[in-house]
């Protein structure tokens, strides 16, 4: 692993100085924790005469995050704002003529209703899990979510490793509002300051865990996140298990 995915702190043994003590991580889950299933959007835009490729989708996915980004951020200049659109942004830097671009969003969109599209694990997750576990780590995830997420864990054989699921459908608050993150944190019992949040999306899930006070990592699955990243990144879920210590809770000395 690299310095630049761990950012900069400074390395004290094996484990980052701002990574000491954590007791508990939690994981946001859509693209995280269970992935979009990119083959089958290909082939959905394919039916619709607009062919990519998953790894184009993937691709096209940070130009969504980017502009959720630059919306997060502009609200919290003006207390005002409107979240960007996800899979037309996506589908914009695809190219999918606009023409196009309302039927496959109503096919996306009604799909994910009757099945979930973010429903892939990577293979390894469920050992990545096991070894946070091992170590003593509570896990719990906190999603932006439509009151499905627990039920989709447990269907895809995750919810096991996991000690709380908080959805924002189901608590009434959304990411990056801090009282979600320190709603999580309570549930567990631990302190915003002894837990780390990992998620894809930097103006939700860093800047969301840092008003809370927890420390946050960027999962940058392709390593191409747009804009200034100043926190610690991962590429896989298995570099948490560089960052955090041996034991939940282990202090340097």
């Amino acid at each position: 692993m690299s310095r630049r995915e761990i950012g900069t702190r400074t390395l004290l043994g094996s484990t980052p100085v701002g990574f000491a003590g954590i007791r508990a991580v939690f994981f946001d889950c859509g693209n995280t924790l269970l992935h979009l299933d990119y083959p089958f959007v290909a082939r959905l835009l394919a039916e619709h005469r607009c062919a990519t490729t998953p790894q184009g989708i993937r691709l096209a996915e940070y130009a969504a995050r980017a502009a959720i980004d630059r919306e997060l951020a502009r609200a919290r200049r003006s207390d005002a704002g409107t979240r960007a659109p996800y899979f037309g942004t996506v589908l914009a830097r695809l190219k999918v003529p606009p023409a196009r671009r309302g039927p496959i969003i109503a096919a996306l969109e009604a799909h994910n209703r009757e099945r979930c599209l973010w429903r892939v694990a990577e293979p390894d997750t469920p050992a990545v899990l096991a070894a946070l576990r091992a170590r003593g780590f509570l896990l719990g995830v906190i999603s932006n979510a439509d009151g499905r997420v627990e039920e989709d864990l447990e269907r895809y054989g995750l919810g096991a490793f996991l000690a709380t699921v908080v959805d924002s459908h189901v608590v009434g608050i959304e990411k990056p509002d801090a009282a979600i993150f320190r709603h999580a944190v309570e549930r567990l019992g631990a302190r915003p300051e002894d837990a780390v949040h990992v998620g894809d999306v930097f103006g939700i899930d860093v800047v969301g865990a840092r008003r809370a006070g927890l420390t946050p990592v960027l999962l940058d699955r392709l390593g191409r996140y747009p804009g200034r990243v100043d926190c610690p990144r991962i590429r896989r879920l298995g570099g948490l298990l560089r960052l955090l210590p041996e034991r939940a809770g282990a202090r340097i000395r």
